[in-house]
């Protein structure tokens, strides 16, 4: 549930937020990882939005069992309903025994797990995992939640046999403060950004991100339009973060380059209410809340066709989608495109938060989710 493991636990505490909303009684089960010093920190502040306990550490399979038993065991036999967030984790067997165990009926969200991009990353030992425990854990499942039909299509093409599936597109509300204050506070804090025609990339650093992408190509843009500013925010693995500083200074882009590190709160909205871009060039992304987030704020976007939110992009005409086999060409005609025709910019902003605001919302995808969970309790009662 740590900030820095990435899009899942924006999910799972959204998620919560809502169906607290309308009256139910969540529950948080996680771990500390990620965690560096600020353990307790993170549990108080998850505490304040729903019960919550961090699963101790263990070095044997029979160390988790015990300790489930005492802290896993209550929580389901308690619950309604348990809802998984993470595969490649024997937790999951764990979990599918105790709610075999009390009768309980489980729901899997994979959250791009099932990729074949991401089943490449270390690609024997998860072909070994998935054979020998986790293809039981999901075909146990009484639903697999994804968010949207690509994952869906990539899942099953690697996959068969597969519980039934469910499509709930994530949410990206955006503030109700004044956009011009919100700029203005990350521009106190950040002057350097101040009358820049600003570039932002918002998001974990990771090579799949596809940073080195714009890097590439930012010398050309700048050449046409010196004021760009690309701003980086997020943070990643000290190695990587190293490997972009590389990048930086052999481009000499030291001026046209900002690294916030991290951001959370007002300043984090400050950040994309004083972009005029927002720019994903991954090479894999199961959703991007964060497109959703620029859609909100009215900025048009800029993705590859590898970011599974990109149906949504073309459909709201909010932005340009780039093929990922010729990204870097592309992404340099579509960045310069749309750098020159502001007055066609705005309007695909404007598009995108219209359709953004009826379709990307974290209400909408509860309401979703909500229904899932009432079919498959209704299912599971008439079954028992």
């Amino acid at each position: 549930m740590h900030p820095r493991a990435g899009g899942p636990p924006v999910v799972v505490e959204n998620f919560v937020r809502e169906t607290r909303k309308l009256g139910h009684l969540p529950e948080i089960i996680s771990t500390p990882l990620y965690c560096d010093g600020d353990q307790s920190t993170l549990l108080q502040r998850l505490n304040e939005l729903a019960p919550t306990t961090f699963l101790p550490g263990w070095r044997s399979f029979d160390v988790l069992q015990r300790l489930a038993r005492r802290q896993l065991a209550a929580s389901i036999r308690s619950a309604e309903i348990v809802h998984v967030h993470t595969l490649w984790n024997p937790i999951n067997i764990v979990v599918r025994r105790e709610c075999a165990r009390h009768q309980r009926p489980y729901v899997l969200m994979p959250h791009g797990m099932l990729d074949p991009y991401s089943l490449t990353i270390r690609r024997w030992r998860k072909a070994f995992y998935l054979w020998a425990m986790e293809r039981r854990n999901l075909s146990n499942a009484q639903r697999l939640i994804y968010t949207t039909p690509e994952e869906v299509r990539l899942a099953t093409m690697e996959l068969s046999s597969l519980p039934r599936a469910v499509v709930i597109p994530l949410g990206g509300d955006a503030p109700c403060g004044n956009c011009y204050d919100l700029a203005s506070a990350f521009f106190d804090r950040f002057p350097r950004a101040r009358g820049r025609r600003q570039l932002l990339f918002f998001g974990r650093l990771h090579f799949k991100k596809g940073l080195d992408r714009i890097l590439a190509i930012l010398p050309s843009v700048v050449r046409v339009c010196p004021d760009v500013l690309l701003t980086i925010v997020g943070d990643g693995s000290p190695k990587f973060v190293t490997l972009l500083n590389r990048i930086i200074s052999a481009q000499r882009l030291e001026r046209n380059v900002l690294m916030t590190g991290r951001l959370e709160g007002a300043m984090k909205w400050g950040a994309y209410a004083s972009a005029e871009l927002f720019v994903l060039p991954s090479r894999q992304e199961n959703f991007a809340i964060t497109v959703a987030e620029a859609m909100q704020m009215g900025i048009p976007v800029i993705i590859s066709n590898k970011v599974n939110t990109w149906p949504h992009v073309k459909e709201a005409g909010a932005g340009l989608i780039v093929d990922d086999g010729g990204i870097e060409v592309e992404l340099e005609k579509a960045l310069l495109s749309l750098l020159r025709d502001g007055a066609g910019a705005r309007l695909m902003g404007r598009r995108g938060q219209e359709y953004a605001r009826r379709n990307l919302t974290w209400t909408r995808a509860t309401t979703c989710l909500m229904k899932c969970y009432d079919e498959v309790v209704a299912g599971w009662r008439r079954a028992y």
